[in-house]
């Protein structure tokens, strides 16, 4: 009957006992003795049935005795399996000399297709679009609302567009996106996150409970292809943290952790500095950036200094955070890594249920490098307080670099690289005219600064730039130009040479240079720094 689809419940290949891979329906995923070949068959199905005309995918769905959301999933998953055992028979014959000609006709694929499968790396992409949207389905039913927008794939180890074919692999098996305004903390601006949620979430639901919204508490040491998760931090002895408190001068290094070099469950890893959270008594933490101090700035018994801007209470705790009542979350934010005890041969030691072991109670949540590889463009609120010809020329020379690219592309002559390309570019102009970027100054850089108060509240330690030139700091949000410190380079201060060395990303400033940065502090703060030796 036209716009009906009729199934036989006789018949041991009826749609509503196809289970791909996974659960679909009342059958589970792997059902069968051939995965592959149901899944073909499926597809097969699947595709018959959208040629009756009238029929709907819902349709189809309740055909299948599923819902819209199981039938979306069991689709990309069929999809996905046929591919990944393309490749494995593809290779396999390869293997045995066939040429993708001879290939192609005993699979039955145009030797094109047989080529693209072939692609160095082919099947290693496969696996890690598979792994990581696993890990990504995974948080969602541990989580409901999953930040996944920029920035996320940093701490999960992996490169931008994995997670982003990742992430749109779930949506075409029907989970939602949502785009959530929250709050910054302490500046009243708002930013918005984008948020993974379960299918048929609506945006009101994820709204109510914004406070919910988490990141993927996992890290990938292989690029995408296996997840571990963070594990239980290691706690230290509040006996072993002597809190330097305003009355002593901690407001000059207000969030930084001293740390005593050499000692072992303290070491932040292979850095000289990182932003961290450390467990203190299984109950709270210290927050801030961790950089290894003199050895005469630690009492007997002392391994770490914090520094605050609070005043003595008589109870050290009270300068510290409480732990949250989340084992998977402990701290309420992010952790990119842990410090792990080694094997000989330099991988991580595991225990007999193939946890790593924890080594040090540093916590790392960006460490030495990792500043290095942030946005170099220019915000619109940078720009919004500057002479609009600047802002004018900066925004033009990033609209034509966006010209240029696109007439690149579009000049290809291979239609499936092209598609690929503009994808990728379509996404990087929605983000650049959500967020008003534009085209970056000069050797600008992103740096996190750190205290050296020995320097000239004039000078900066910035080694990344020529001694004795001119730059200014540019910390967002800010009110005006009178937020924008003007300082001269100096890399020859045996103090911050001592403290900081060659750092990639780090500067070292005076403490009163950074109560002009619109009251910033010392725990992971940063800056724009750009050359400014012309004005």
């Amino acid at each position: 009957m036209s716009g009906q689809l009729v199934i036989d419940e006789d018949d041991p290949e009826a749609m509503e006992h196809y289970g791909i891979k996974r659960k679909s329906g009342r059958y589970p995923w792997d059902s069968g003795k051939d995965p592959h070949q149901r899944a073909v068959t499926f597809q097969t199905m699947v595709a018959e049935a959208r040629k009756v005309p009238g029929m709907t995918d819902t349709m189809i769905a309740q055909g299948f005795g599923m819902t819209s959301s199981q039938f979306r999933t069991t689709v990309a998953m069929a999809k996905e399996e046929v591919v990944q055992n393309q490749i494995r028979q593809a290779q396999a014959l390869k293997d045995k000399g066939l040429s993708n000609v001879a290939i192609g006709k005993r699979m039955g694929i145009p030797d094109t297709t047989v080529g693209n499968l072939l692609k160095p790396g082919r099947a290693d992409k496969e696996n890690i679009l598979h792994a990581t949207s696993e890990m990504l389905r995974d948080q969602v039913a541990k989580k409901k609302y999953v930040d996944v927008g920029k920035g996320v794939e940093l701490h999960l180890g992996i490169s931008h567009e994995k997670l982003r074919d990742a992430r749109r692999l779930l949506e075409d098996e029907g989970y939602t996106i949502h785009y959530v305004p929250v709050e910054q903390l302490g500046t009243g601006k708002t930013t918005t996150i984008k948020v993974l949620a379960a299918p048929d979430t609506t945006y009101s639901e994820v709204w109510k409970n914004r406070d919910q919204i988490q990141p993927g508490m996992l890290k990938s040491s292989d690029g995408g292809r296996s997840y571990d998760r963070i594990e239980p931090p290691l706690s230290i002895n509040s006996k072993r943290v002597k809190v330097r408190y305003a009355e002593e001068g901690g407001t000059d290094a207000d969030g930084v952790i001293y740390v005593r070099p050499g000692v072992k469950d303290v070491r932040i890893g292979d850095s000289r500095y990182a932003q961290v959270r450390v467990a203190v008594d299984g109950t709270h933490y210290l927050k801030g950036m961790a950089m290894y101090g003199d050895s005469k700035m630690f009492p007997p018994g002392v391994d770490l200094v914090f520094n605050t801007n609070k005043s003595n209470t008589g109870n050290k705790l009270d300068a510290m955070k409480k732990l949250k009542d989340d084992p998977e979350d402990p701290f309420g934010s992010n952790i990119r890594d842990q410090v792990y005890k080694k094997n000989p041969d330099g991988t991580d030691a595991r225990d007999t249920f193939g946890r790593r072991i924890v080594e040090s109670s540093m916590n790392i949540v960006n460490e030495e490098g990792k500043w290095d590889e942030w946005s170099r463009n220019l915000s619109s609120q940078m720009l919004s307080k500057q002479k609009s010809t600047l802002a004018k020329d900066q925004l033009d020379m990033a609209y034509e670099a966006k010209l240029r690219e696109f007439n690149e592309i579009q000049s290809l002559t291979n239609e499936t690289v092209k598609k690929h390309l503009l994808e990728k570019y379509a996404d990087a102009v929605d983000a650049s005219a959500v967020h008003l970027k534009a085209a970056q100054m000069p050797r600008q850089a992103t740096k996190v600064i750190l205290p050296v108060n020995s320097l000239k509240e004039n000078e900066v330690y910035a080694p990344t730039f020529k001694n004795g030139e001119t730059v200014v700091l540019v910390r967002f949000p800010h009110g005006g130009t009178f937020e924008i410190p003007q300082l001269k380079v100096n890399n020859n201060h045996p103090d911050a040479k001592r403290l900081l060395g060659n750092a990639p990303d780090a500067i070292g400033i005076h403490s009163k240079v950074a109560e002009r940065l619109s009251g910033a502090d010392f725990d992971g703060d940063t800056v724009l720094v750009i050359p400014n030796n012309h004005g």
